[in-house]
């Protein structure tokens, strides 16, 4: 195998508990869980951009800083979502 996927082969393998998280809300806490399956897409969509960028320094970080911006962005929505819950505010 070549030694440029091993980063992204890792980088996917760490999206799996997102998806774990994903599941373990599924019953209780809907939004939740879609907010956790989106961040595992997130995850894997950057291990494929790492994948494709192939090593080459620009592609690489583009693909970095649209991956941080996407978890990231998703780690607020899910931040808010608890927040907004433990309030009594939330639904379902």
């Amino acid at each position: 195998m070549d030694s440029t996927l091993w980063i992204p082969l890792i980088v996917a393998a760490s999206s799996l508990p997102a998806f774990l998280a994903a599941r373990a809300f599924a019953r209780d806490r809907a939004r939740l869980a879609t907010l956790m399956r989106l961040v595992g897409m997130a995850i894997i969509a950057g291990a494929v951009g790492l994948a494709w960028a192939g090593g080459d320094p620009s592609r690489t970080l583009t693909v970095v800083v649209a991956v941080a911006l996407a978890v990231n962005g998703l780690g607020l929505f899910v931040l808010w979502d608890v927040l907004r819950r433990r309030r009594g505010n939330g639904r379902g």
